[in-house]
């Protein structure tokens, strides 16, 4: 069985030709190809899938930009970045994801958004892990500066 990783790139190597650490773009010919191949993978059990998708070909369309993205075989051998870091920040807490739910319901004013806003940092807060407490080197500072260590 193979993990999706190896399954995306070797799908995207039988459509396209390209030399490892170049940067490689699909048609929407050479994307619909490659899906269908990755949905027969997943379909006859020969590519790993962790969980039950709702729409499997919704779910290869992701995972082929994905790998495109993050493979350094495709992406021209760059090292992936997540261009806004710490958006998915408390996705998985329950009381945040349904905060945010509350924030689009129609009705709510200003006043109640400032709110939950103020609850969602405060919950963010509290599950954030703690940075570790660093120590100054009083020693190493400029004497103007000592004081306030």
């Amino acid at each position: 069985m193979l993990n999706q990783k190896e399954a995306v790139y070797n799908a995207i190597q039988e459509v396209k030709t390209f030399e490892d650490g170049s940067k490689v773009d699909l048609t929407k010919d050479e994307k619909s190809t490659v899906k269908a191949m990755l949905v027969t993978g997943f379909e006859e059990g020969k590519i790993e899938l962790k969980s039950e998708q709702d729409d499997l070909g919704k779910y290869v369309n992701g995972l082929i930009n994905n790998w495109l993205r993050k493979d350094t075989r495709m992406n021209g051998g760059t090292t992936y970045t997540c261009k806004n870091p710490g958006s998915r920040t408390g996705q998985q807490d329950p009381m945040i994801k349904n905060l945010r739910l509350l924030k689009k319901r129609e009705g709510i004013t200003e006043s109640d958004l400032a709110e939950i806003d103020v609850a969602i940092a405060a919950r963010l807060s509290e599950i954030k892990p703690a940075k570790a407490a660093q120590t100054i080197d009083v020693s190493a500072l400029p004497e103007e500066f000592q004081h306030l260590v």
